[in-house]
């Protein structure tokens, strides 16, 4: 049992590490788990374990039951995801076949309702029609991928059907982008990348958007096979794909729509009007961040930055923007951080273009052999730049430190409770957001520490659970 942990840890810090790994960039934020800090004792703290479910529980007839990752299909998609006051997950096999969706009551642990939907693909964002889902009707013979799928509105209360539409297709991924629910089709033979917008209430096609013969849609395809389902029987696939909802806001809660809606994958990102499916540009864009105002793009050589209509605006040499983690949907905007190749923060004027100093110490480092620079952490309305260095709490807009802890040099996604942030794996250093001083360390049960919603889980293959800090 303690070997089949210690696989699962690693396992997930290599994925960790690698899904860093963007394109032509060969820098990374994550590293491997921290020992415990070594900085002067502080209280320990143990968090509150309300309830945890396993997938032998939820499946007990199926072998070596597992929940799946990701729900949606994109890369840094949940392995649950909150809807209609409800907590939804996948089980199934390793190859995420024979899945079950369930929803789960998140304060009580207890199963809603569950339905079996074969390969299941269910937008992690929430629709006011009901809960998006795609199911497999009929499998490649050769590959195993599904071709035909049943695209379905499913009842929040109940799980029943309340519209379905069968389709051919290769899907891959589902994201609700405003009031158009977007497919990511990966078709075979490859590389061969398609755009697909649909009616989230008729469920009926809008507009498809073939990426096959766009300049650069090759730069999205990698040999580089780093996925959480299974393998298209290909030799590129796409690399790490990833939705952004980014562009000028309209609306609030379940009816926010944004301008665009990007498919971030290898070292290209392609912008689609989510509303019409017009493909604005495909710039080279191995990293991506909208400063609210405009996109940011990494390059070979630097950075550039776009207008929403795809105008060129500048092209910097030399700074890069640091990987933009995301503890949400969309949070990853208006936090541009940018580093040389040391890992130093440098800064740079948003609106010209023209590039400053370094305003902070180098945090670049190496893992397993291979380059590691700072990543950008976005929580609530905090920015942190994490690295060798150091953690750092970055005012972005000024360029300006504002704290650095430099005991703590690694981190998975940031928790932000109150006036109190947590940095660490299962083992977090609780750290005064107002001054970077450690308050105390807290250790949480999961191989995943997510906060969905208001409410701390862990998630991972093996379990799902609520927890709660003392």
């Amino acid at each position: 049992m303690i070997a089949t942990i210690v696989v699962l840890v690693i396992v997930a810090l290599v994925l960790q590490l690698v899904s860093r790994l963007s394109g032509d960039e060969t820098d990374s934020g994550s590293r491997p788990a921290p020992t415990r800090s070594s900085a002067p004792s502080v209280p320990e703290r143990q968090a509150e374990l309300r309830w945890k479910i396993k997938p032998a529980a939820l499946r007990p007839k199926l072998a070596e039951a597992e929940f799946v990752a990701a729900i949606d299909g994109d890369f840094d998609g949940p392995y649950v995801t909150e809807q209609h006051g409800l907590w939804l997950t996948l089980t199934g096999t390793e190859d995420a076949e024979q899945t079950v969706l369930h929803a789960i009551d998140p304060a009580t642990g207890k199963v809603r309702w569950q339905r079996p939907i074969d390969g299941a693909l269910c937008t992690a964002e929430a629709d006011p029609a009901g809960i998006i889902c795609a199911e497999i009707v009929d499998r490649d013979a050769t590959s195993g991928s599904g071709k035909r799928w049943r695209l379905q509105r499913l009842d929040p209360e109940s799980g029943t059907i309340r519209r379905s539409v069968e389709l051919n297709g290769w899907f891959s991924a589902l994201h609700r982008s405003g009031n158009t629910v977007v497919a990511l089709e990966q078709r075979e033979p490859g590389p061969h990348a398609v755009l697909r917008g649909f009616d989230p209430k008729t469920l009926k096609q809008r507009w498809s958007r073939d990426l096959k013969d766009e300049p650069g849609q090759d730069e999205m395809f990698s040999e580089n096979k780093v996925v959480h389902r299974k393998l298209p029987d290909q030799d590129r696939v796409l690399d790490r794909p990833r939705f952004r909802d980014v562009g000028p806001k309209t609306g609030h809660g379940s009816t926010a729509r944004t301008e665009l809606v990007a498919l971030w994958a290898g070292g290209r990102t392609a912008f689609v009007r989510p509303d019409t499916g017009k493909l604005v540009m495909m710039p080279h864009c191995s990293r991506l961040v909208d400063d609210g105002k405009r996109l940011w793009c990494n390059e070979v050589a630097g950075a550039a930055s776009y207008s929403y209509r795809g105008k060129l605006l500048h092209r910097i040499k030399g700074p890069r923007l640091a990987f933009p983690g995301d503890d949400g949907i969309g949070v990853d905007r208006n936090r541009p951080v940018f580093i040389d190749d040391g890992g130093a923060p440098v800064s740079v004027d948003l609106g010209s273009g023209k590039v400053g100093g370094a305003y902070a110490a180098p945090g670049a480092g190496s893992v397993w052999g291979m380059k590691t620079t700072p990543s950008v952490e976005s929580v609530g309305r905090y920015t942190f730049l994490i690295g060798e260095a150091g953690t750092m709490l970055v005012d972005p807009e000024r360029d300006k430190i504002i704290w650095t802890n430099t005991e703590i040099t690694q981190s998975d996604q940031p928790l932000l409770q109150g006036t109190e942030v947590m940095f660490g794996y299962s083992t977090f250093s609780v750290v005064d957001v107002r001054n970077g001083k450690q308050r105390a360390e807290v250790d949480i049960d999961g191989l995943y520490i997510r906060m969905i919603g208001d409410r701390l889980a862990g998630v991972g293959p093996d379990e799902i659970s609520l927890q709660r800090l003392p």
